[in-house]
């Protein structure tokens, strides 16, 4: 399990848990946090902790289908109907659930077998027909919807950005190192040209779409999609740990691999990215108001785009800059080569590129 998933899965229960808190509290505060609650005849402590250790095992149970299995399957579809069918879904589950309860609840109460008494279907009824049991699931509707659509849109800002905007992290510029690389389909014009816009454009969905996974197995933030590039961000410690800023190449190229078979059967081709990386300071702010985002400035985004820019010139996929290549560790099966001192556009001073490969 990764860390992202992890935390996804510590966010639902929290959140579940607080919210089942929640209507205990309001129903004790009906009543009288002294006096017994509904027709259980339990005291208020009593309904909390019971409440709180059944809602953490359906919480822990349903929150790691859903970030694990459920999530997964439904990543393409539309967020509304993903939202609608996760949400229909796990109340079906909650109803399930709370229904077993009722039901061994009132095979205690009597002594027959409970569905050959007179009384069951009655029983089932006023179950099935109660205003309580229609608020509750209700209330849980409206909790699980937005538990879910909080997910979407942290998703949609890029791990940790929503967080930020909530802190209020960088509403004044802050001046972070960071390492950002821009990755470039190979040959887009010729591909563009062939496949026509609307194939096109279905290419690169697919393309970004199998990128997922790998940015979170190697905690990068995406920063933005510009038609068909992609630039990824990291902190300077993050994405030298394990060299995640280089295994994200390499990683991204097995998953293409993988699913050659599937893009030559719809697209006729099998997509090719090149790369360019660097490291430095840039400075991070909130900009904008209708469409408000995090934004980096700072001479490492043109330097990292510029050496993305050599990559055809000098035949490699993946170049990065000195710096970088001082603070590497790499192993046997990659291959490691000086390109030489080069000019970039906009750079005063010539910058050593260095290209990394596998073995």
């Amino acid at each position: 399990m990764r860390k992202t998933q992890f935390y996804k899965i510590l966010f639902l229960v929290s959140f579940w848990m607080l919210a089942t808190a929640f209507i205990v509290f309001f129903g004790a505060a009906t009543v009288g946090f002294k006096s017994t609650i509904g027709h259980t005849g339990y005291s208020f402590s009593r309904v909390l902790i019971i409440g709180l250790l059944v809602s953490f095992v359906f919480s822990s149970v349903m929150a790691t289908f859903e970030v694990l299995f459920f999530n997964q399957l439904l990543r393409k579809k539309p967020l509304g109907i993903a939202l609608t069918s996760k949400t229909l879904f796990y109340l079906l589950c909650i109803f399930i659930g709370t229904s077993i309860v009722v039901v061994i609840n009132y095979a205690g109460e009597i002594e027959k077998p409970i569905f050959h008494t007179d009384t069951f279907t009655t029983y089932t009824k006023e179950y099935l027909f109660n205003l309580e049991l229609l608020a509750n699931l209700l209330y849980w509707g409206f909790i699980i919807s937005i538990s879910l659509f909080i997910l979407h849109v942290s998703d949609k800002f890029g791990q940790g950005v929503l967080l930020n905007f909530i802190l209020g992290k960088y509403h004044h510029p802050k001046e972070e190192k960071r390492i950002f690389m821009f990755m470039d389909l190979k040959s887009s014009t010729t591909y563009a040209e062939k496949l026509g816009h609307i194939k096109y454009s279905e290419l690169i969905q697919d393309c970004f779409f199998d990128l997922t996974d790998v940015v979170a197995n190697n905690e990068a933030n995406i920063y933005q999609y510009v038609g068909d590039e992609v630039v990824l961000s990291w902190d300077f410690e993050k994405g030298h740990k394990k060299n995640n800023f280089i295994n994200t190449y390499f990683e991204y190229m097995k998953v293409i691999a993988k699913r050659s078979k599937y893009y030559e059967k719809k697209y006729g081709m099998v997509p090719e990215f090149k790369a360019g990386i660097s490291s430095g300071y840039a400075t991070v702010a909130e900009v904008g108001e209708l469409k408000k985002e995090l934004a980096y400035h700072g001479d490492v985004l043109n330097t990292a785009s510029r050496i993305q820019g050599v990559c055809n010139k000098y035949n490699r996929s993946l170049l990065i800059s000195e710096e970088l290549e001082s603070n590497l560790k790499l192993d046997s099966s990659y291959k490691k080569e000086l390109i030489g001192n080069i000019e970039l556009k906009g750079k005063l001073q010539p910058v050593n590129i260095y290209s990394i490969g596998k073995i």
